[in-house]
């Protein structure tokens, strides 16, 4: 009756031999140190066994009624059973042994053999097989740990972001329902730092996943910072562009860019609460990443460019990714144009 399963302290082996005597004795000499045997007297045996058996490891005869050795070895490793093969022949010529080794066999061994060299090759092609499957049985384990990490840490984003969005419309509705009053301006400062850790929440959560679809990041950033700064029509943001998947390690640096100039358009270019609009456009041309932003609020001296900090930020980030800058102040507004070549990037 053919085994289920093997342990390792008593691993099964598949002895294929066609001779009885030979098949008599190894079985005797394997049981005798522990070890459990299965028998097939012929390759087409053989292969039905690797089917129904984890077995540990393989005696295998090349001379067998209905095909060689050889073949039977070539079939095998062609499978998902990664069995060692320990090949057992009286044909002794070098180019034997080569034939077998290229056919996949692990070791080779000459008839008549001797027990104990035979014993020593089988511990040591067990050893290497048990070693293999303790390192893939950890590998999995530990791709098993980090998907599940990284699931868990996806849901915690998702559910916090979730309850902050709702946070943020509760206090919207209570905001419409305060006349001009310091109680007002203070709902307003809470409003806009709740909306601001959303957004934190909200970009984490869409970082999570590698590539980023970079134009669905883009329009959560401007929403969310209108929301922040002008929530009723005093400001109109538009946002253009084709959906493009970017790396995270390259989305992640665009977005904090993208954040940083949508901020200095709602903080610097319409003062005393005036009117005004924002342009977020962005697309893939010509292995480069283009992201431009621009305003129609009062713009910068060109004579006198700003050096603060946010503009230094913004310029470090690019440069990083091998990418270019280029700030113009039109009459009236200013305009953004950031490059990021993507061979570079992802290379």
């Amino acid at each position: 009756m053919l085994r289920e399963q093997s342990l390792e302290d008593h691993p099964l082996v598949l002895i294929v031999e066609d001779d009885l005597d030979t098949q008599s004795f190894l079985q005797q000499m394997l049981d005798g140190e522990g070890y459990h045997t299965v028998v097939a007297g012929s390759g087409a045996e053989a292969l039905q066994a690797i089917e129904q058996v984890a077995v540990d490891m393989m005696l295998l005869d090349v001379m067998l009624p209905d095909m060689t050795g050889y073949e039977v070895c070539a079939q095998i490793k062609q499978t998902q059973r990664p069995v060692p093969v320990l090949m057992m022949s009286a044909l002794g010529q070098a180019q034997d042994v080569v034939r077998g080794l290229e056919r996949g066999a692990d070791d080779y061994v000459r008839k008549p053999f001797v027990g104990d060299e035979l014993l020593a090759r089988m511990h040591s092609l067990l050893r290497r097989h048990f070693t293999v499957k303790t390192m893939q049985h950890s590998l999995r384990t530990l791709q098993q740990e980090r998907a599940a990490e990284t699931t868990l840490r996806h849901e915690f984003l998702h559910n916090v972001a979730t309850h902050m969005q709702a946070l943020c419309g509760i206090m919207d509705a209570e905001m419409r329902k305060l006349a001009p009053s310091a109680e007002r301006d203070t709902v307003q400062r809470i409003r806009s730092r709740v909306y601001g850790a959303a957004l934190v929440y909200q970009t984490s959560e869409a970082l999570q996943r590698d590539p980023v679809e970079i134009g669905r990041l883009i329009n959560t950033i401007a929403t969310s910072l209108k929301a922040m700064y002008r929530p009723w029509r005093r400001v109109l943001v538009e946002v253009d562009g084709h959906e493009a998947a970017l790396p995270a390690a390259v989305a992640a640096p665009v977005a904090m860019v993208a954040n940083e100039l949508v901020t200095n358009c709602f903080k610097h270019a319409f003062p005393n609460n005036s009117f005004g609009n924002i342009n977020v456009t962005y697309a893939v041309r010509n292995d480069e990443f283009v992201l431009e932003i621009a305003d129609n609020g009062v713009g910068f001296d060109p004579a006198q460019p700003t050096s603060g900090a946010g503009r230094r930020a913004v310029t470090q980030l690019i440069a990083a990714l091998g990418g270019t800058v280029e700030w113009q102040s039109d009459d009236p507004g200013t305009r953004v144009a950031v490059r990021v070549p993507l061979q570079a990037t992802t290379a």
